[in-house]
């Protein structure tokens, strides 16, 4: 049974008490995204330094990425002893369900690479937006307007415009069929993030706290196995140097800033937002290269980052006006679950009456 209370600001709540509960909400979306899309812009570019041949040749994915999440491992671990965060046990089959979701996408996106051109690679990335879409539309039952639905296709269109090159496909099936694990995988494990913070009323952290070693384990196994495949040598052979592994210990720093800010985003937004608004990372990352490294920026490429900026921007507006009834819009505009108590969940929700962020008269139901 689902008790849900709505509150609006009015009767029982003081106004300004209400509006800065407003304020502190929009204070941390924006801390959340903002460290999402620089720590993740930071951490491309500390890797490229890393696996780039012309850098410390570091060329064994799989292996960093367990690397770095036994590195957010260890700063949760240090932040539980010290009380920031306490220590909560995810049920095992979701844990299972949930690395396992994780580990393919890792594992399918670095395979996708390696077999794929890049551009048919880009193109399966791109997939994972529509994808994301129809989970949520039949899954989660949440419904998207035409507008919305507008703004995400000129987002996909612009960054496609960016990044795609060249739609051949590998020679065989075998690309095709890892590229669409990597679809499925990577959308799943973002809607897994946010649907599992709802169901057990975990924060972004008591998740990770859960997730993170899991994934670091195993991925530390397969890790030097799937490397060894895809780079031709064992990471135990690589020349480790001071530099080098300084560049490694900063990219496990780079690495728990994003996959803290990433809980963060999927447990405040829909996987859908963190896709078309992740984009904007794609534009910044070109920037950045731009200015710091010499990369050309062709008329092409600064066509496709403009109609991309003008899709975020559509999709801003889009979700803020929506038209589904009331109770739809509640319903996707909920925040995480309460725990469950002896078959009930109850939930909160602050309901605004009139125009979204305004503050009006109050109503209080109980379905």
């Amino acid at each position: 049974m689902l008790l849900i209370s709505l509150r609006v600001p009015g009767r029982e709540d003081h106004p300004a008490t209400s509006m800065g509960l407003a304020e502190q909400k929009l204070v941390m979306d924006m801390v959340a995204w903002g460290g999402n899309v620089s720590s993740s812009v930071m951490i491309i570019f500390v890797n490229k330094i890393l696996m780039n041949i012309t850098g410390y040749g570091f060329k064994y994915a799989t292996t960093l990425c367990a690397l770095h999440y036994m590195a957010c491992s260890i700063s949760i671990w240090i932040t539980q002893a010290v009380g920031g965060v306490k220590k909560v046990t995810l049920p095992f089959t979701d844990l299972l369900l949930f690395t396992a979701t994780a580990n393919m996408s890792i594992v399918s996106l670095n395979l996708s690479l390696m077999i794929n051109r890049v551009g048919f690679y880009q193109i399966a990335k791109l997939l994972i937006v529509p994808f994301v879409c129809l989970v949520e539309r039949f899954w989660l039952q949440r419904h998207f307007s035409r507008p919305v639905i507008a703004s995400i296709l000129i987002v996909v269109m612009g960054v496609g415009i960016v990044t795609v090159t060249d739609v051949q496909m590998g020679d065989n099936m075998l690309g095709l069929i890892v590229a669409g694990l990597s679809v499925v995988s990577s959308g799943m494990q973002q809607i897994f993030c946010r649907t599992m913070q709802q169901k057990h009323g975990l924060s972004s952290h008591e998740l990770l706290s859960n997730t993170a070693p899991a994934q670091g384990w195993t991925l530390m196994l397969l890790g030097p196995f799937l490397d060894r495949y895809v780079s031709a040598g064992w990471v135990f052979n690589y020349d480790w140097n001071v530099p080098a592994l300084s560049f490694l210990a900063l990219s496990c720093a780079c690495a728990v800033g994003v996959n803290v800010s990433q809980f963060m985003c999927l447990g405040r937004f829909s996987a859908v937002s963190y896709q078309v608004l992740g984009h904007s990372k794609t534009m910044l990352v070109l920037l950045g290269g731009w200015a710091f490294l010499g990369d050309q920026i062709g008329l092409k490429q600064f066509s496709g980052m403009a109609l991309a900026v003008v899709g975020m921007v559509a999709y801003g507006i889009a979700s803020n006006q929506k038209t589904a009834p009331p109770k739809e819009r509640l319903a996707e505009a909920a925040p995480l679950l309460g725990k469950e108590k002896g078959g009930e969940t109850r939930v909160d929700i602050q309901v605004h009456a009139g125009s979204q962020g305004s503050f009006g008269n109050t109503k209080k139901e109980e379905v």
